[in-house]
């Protein structure tokens, strides 16, 4: 299994993220209906809400010998303070299956917790089933269904899961 520190990636990494990109083509297929682009991969760097700057999002990554492996971007207090939102997260299709996941949001989550986040926040595509298993398996809790929203030529509603980091339970969750 591959892991290890996360580097800081920067738009300068956009290649290597496209990269990464085409060797999860899928998720994109099941996402947006095309396959990834250079574009979308220097849309990672810049796509956060209106009111937060990109400068509040982190995009971390992890490199081995093939390359970059896994990307994963969180964006600090969003909705609120102490909340951070992880916008993406993804394993090249070749390391899935074998506990990187699992490691990668280890590290993301303590990352995040020594710079002040109580709880993570993200979403899944309810058509992503296996996602879902995922999230859901590292403890974190549905707290509301939102959408449909248009992603290039595909519609889906998303899951928000959430997981308090302290133990506490979520505001708006049925645990």
């Amino acid at each position: 299994m591959m892991t290890g520190a996360p580097i800081k990636l920067t738009q300068a990494d956009a290649a290597d993220v496209a990269d990464l990109y085409n060797r999860c083509s899928d998720y994109f297929l099941l996402q947006d209906g095309a396959a990834p682009t250079l574009d979308d991969a220097r849309e990672l760097f810049s796509d956060v809400p209106p009111e937060k700057s990109a400068h509040n999002q982190a995009v971390l990554g992890w490199k081995g010998p093939g390359g970059l492996y896994a990307i994963a971007a969180i964006l600090r207090d969003y909705p609120r303070d102490g909340t951070w939102y992880l916008g993406f997260m993804i394993v090249d299709a070749a390391q899935r299956g074998r506990g990187v996941g699992r490691s990668i949001y280890s590290t993301v989550e303590s990352w995040a917790a020594a710079r002040g986040a109580t709880e993570i926040r993200l979403a899944v595509l309810e058509a992503n089933e296996a996602a879902e298993r995922f999230w859901r398996s590292l403890g974190f809790i549905e707290y509301r269904r939102v959408g449909p929203d248009t992603f290039k030529m595909r519609s889906h509603r998303r899951i928000e899961l959430s997981r308090r980091l302290s133990g506490a339970t979520v505001e708006g969750s049925n645990k």
